[in-house]
């Protein structure tokens, strides 16, 4: 129960009236919190005791543990469940589910991109998905009837549906997530104590994303190493070319690269 799976729940909420959300929780203190805010209206201790009698599950662990979630919950959940996820990487996921083919018969991986470098159930809100991207990501195993469910579902959190395959999933928000996490990650380790005093609102923007939970990063980068090195490569290209510009004096070249990122973030 952090903020995607607290921020589904609420969104589910609001658009399914009625609706009974357990949630799995490690800390039964924390979970009659989020009973008396609203957010879910039971607490399991265990994925086996959460995930029987549901009509859907939603997994909302770090990427590292979504696979082997996925694998348990299916084993107890109805026959007809449909079983989703929020993980930020997808082959790895995808390809450890299909070696179980009872798992695979309910899964359809999913990936909202919407979220905050808050963590916690506590910064849940029921609005985080309303016109962002979910992408799915099924894989040539998964029935339509599961992928039209999960479709249907994330729908009802407001937002817009992408179908990806996991490969070019990964490839992708390597670019427009992973790489500029660890980017804004380094741009926050370039402060000192002597320039401390001078941070704005430039340095504070770029540096939003760094903010995030280190674990969680670190599962990411572990479950996509490929890509995000490509991905790295590129970047680490662009500072040469920005240090040859900056060393020869080739002003021209340097307002040219900065023009074009400029169109390039205008364009959003």
């Amino acid at each position: 129960m952090g903020l995607l799976g607290g921020s589904v729940a609420r969104s589910i909420r609001r658009t399914v009236p009625g609706v009974h959300v357990v949630g799995v929780v490690r800390c039964a203190e924390k979970g009659q919190r989020w009973i008396e805010l609203g957010i879910i209206d039971s607490v399991a201790e265990s994925i086996e005791q959460g995930c029987q009698d549901v009509d859907v599950v939603v997994v909302a662990t770090p990427v590292d543990l979504v696979a082997a979630s996925v694998i348990r919950a299916a084993e107890v959940s109805q026959a007809d469940c449909l079983i989703t996820d929020v993980g930020s990487t997808k082959r790895t996921i995808v390809q450890a589910v299909l070696r179980d083919a009872g798992a695979s018969a309910k899964f359809v991986a999913a990936h909202p991109i919407a979220g905050s470098e808050k963590t916690g159930a506590e910064h849940a809100t029921a609005d985080l998905f309303v016109g962002k991207v979910i992408v799915l990501t099924p894989s040539e195993q998964t029935p339509k009837r599961q992928l039209d469910l999960a479709d249907h579902f994330w729908r009802r959190t407001g937002g817009r549906i992408v179908t990806l395959s996991p490969e070019d999933h990964d490839t992708h928000l390597a670019s427009v997530s992973h790489v500029p996490h660890l980017a804004s990650s380094a741009v926050a380790k370039l402060i000192n104590q002597d320039s401390a005093n001078l941070v704005g609102s430039g340095w504070l923007d770029i540096t939003r994303v760094a903010a995030g939970d280190p674990a969680m990063w670190l599962a990411i980068c572990q479950e996509n190493r490929t890509a995000i090195d490509e991905q790295l490569a590129h970047l680490a290209g662009s500072i040469e070319d920005l240090r040859a510009w900056i060393r020869t004096h080739d002003d021209a070249s340097l307002l040219r690269w900065l023009k074009e990122a400029k169109t390039i973030r205008d364009s959003f």
